[in-house]
């Protein structure tokens, strides 16, 4: 297409140039100027189009795209060069006057090139909005008022032949002022864009598109700007800080693919950054704590019960097997502190430490039993030397059965797995003796 027109391009000068150097119409001449710019803006726009194809290299990580906006800015330099002459030549004109020998092969050529440019101007738009090419469409735009300069160029050689001399010269200034005006329109968009302009109100239907996916809580710093077909967009948006990780990732993903069927061809990147809710419940609070720690893999089970002395909050934490049970234990107490302090009338929090992946039973809690427990702890112990001591025994009544927490004190050098391995049995051992019993909790911690 871009080859097309620069053979319509070289058409028109020659024929205008031929005309208007008969006839000495500033008129002709002028619109002959005018077609001479459009062949070397064809010619660039035919080099642009073929270099903003090339894909990105490790210099122009971006693509090249924007060589298009850089061959409209040289085009618009050359329209205003073009229009000071014919402005400067047509007062001449009109100050000391010429000879103009118009006939009607003038008026004929003038309408071969609104012919002309009305059928490239159409072809180029048809292709430009096809593959979204800047330079292409520029000079659609181009030859579509080229148009109202040619019928400008049209009526001054009418009004000329009819005995108003001066109407050529008036006609030039006509096509002058057209011709700057589309000057301007190209070289502010060509600026626009190599200033990485964000096209008006784009940005605003990025962000209705992004609030659109649900578990999206806020957008911010969106940035869009364009480099020839591609739409170069990147936003950050808050999402639920208790989210897990494979988590958050679908829902930047969603986003993504959202704002690709919103704007095509578009090269989108999303950041993601947590955000504490004001409405959270607490489990999600814990969650929350647990999340701000890289040492905890996972919360889970975690349970409330309202006592005397005020909420007891138990729950599972999984750490990186690993560990030895002093470091495992420093974490969960860390965590425990911080949970604590997430409400006031939290009186006690106990955790459950156990390696990550391991399942765990679910209860909930109330007082009962701890004699029984604690004389099967003592008639056990010898089959459990790595324990060191039992303490803190809990018993609480449930629908399902009683459920029991004790804390057990291990070598703190011991690891995390192994001492996993033994409250495993140990727990086991407790429930086959007591078949009241629905689950048991241990809770790890190092001997001192």
């Amino acid at each position: 297409m871009a080859l097309f027109s620069v053979l319509a391009a070289v058409l028109l000068t020659v024929t205008k140039l031929t005309v208007g150097a008969l006839t000495n119409s500033l008129g002709v001449i002028s619109e002959a100027l005018h077609s001479s710019i459009d062949l070397i803006a064809a010619v660039m726009t035919l080099y642009a189009v073929k270099a903003a194809a090339q894909p990105p290299d490790a210099e122009h990580m971006y693509g090249h795209e924007k060589v298009e906006s850089l061959s409209s800015l040289g085009e618009t330099a050359l329209l205003f060069i073009t229009c000071a002459w014919i402005v400067y030549e047509a007062i001449s004109r009109l100050l000391y006057g010429a000879e103009v020998d118009l006939g009607i092969e003038a008026v004929l050529v003038m309408v071969l090139s609104m012919v002309i440019d009305y059928t490239r101007s159409r072809a180029l738009m048809r292709t430009a909005k096809k593959y979204k090419s800047q330079a292409l469409e520029a000079d659609a735009i181009h030859f579509s008022t080229d148009l109202i300069s040619s019928a400008v160029v049209i009526t001054g050689i009418l009004l000329t032949m009819a005995g108003f001399k001066s109407f050529d010269s008036l006609a030039a200034i006509g096509v002058a002022i057209v011709t700057a005006v589309i000057g301007y329109r190209l070289f502010r968009r060509s600026v626009h864009t190599l200033m990485d302009g964000a096209p008006a109100g784009l940005s605003d239907t990025i962000a209705d598109e992004i609030m659109a996916v649900p578990g999206i809580h806020k957008v911010d710093r969106v940035r869009v700007r364009e480099s020839g077909a591609i739409t170069f967009v990147e936003a950050t948006v808050f999402i639920d800080q208790v989210l897990p990780v494979e988590q958050g990732h679908r829902l930047t993903e969603k986003v993504e693919q959202r704002i690709k069927v919103a704007i095509p061809n578009s090269d989108v990147v999303v950041h993601a950054e947590p955000i504490c809710l004001e409405n959270a419940s607490l489990e999600d609070r814990i969650r929350a704590e647990g999340a701000t720690m890289p040492e905890v893999r996972n919360v889970h089970n975690i349970v409330f019960t309202d006592e005397p002395e005020g909420r007891l909050v138990e729950f599972h934490v999984e750490l990186d097997g690993e560990l030895t049970v002093e470091k495992g234990h420093e974490s969960a107490t860390r965590l425990e502190e911080k949970v604590a302090n997430l409400d006031p009338c939290i009186a006690r929090v106990v955790s459950h430490i156990e390696p990550v992946g391991c399942l765990a039973c679910k209860g909930e809690a109330s007082d009962a039993e701890r004699d029984r427990i604690q004389e099967t702890l003592d008639q056990v112990a010898d089959q459990f030397p790595e324990v060191q001591r039992c303490r803190d025994i809990h018993v609480h009544s449930t629908d399902s059965g009683y459920r029991v927490f004790l804390c057990c004190q291990f070598d703190p050098q011991l690891s995390v797995n192994r001492a996993h391995e033994i409250v495993t049995r140990l727990e086991g051992v407790i429930r086959s003796r007591h078949a009241e019993i629905d689950s048991v909790t241990i809770h790890l911690e190092p001997v001192g």
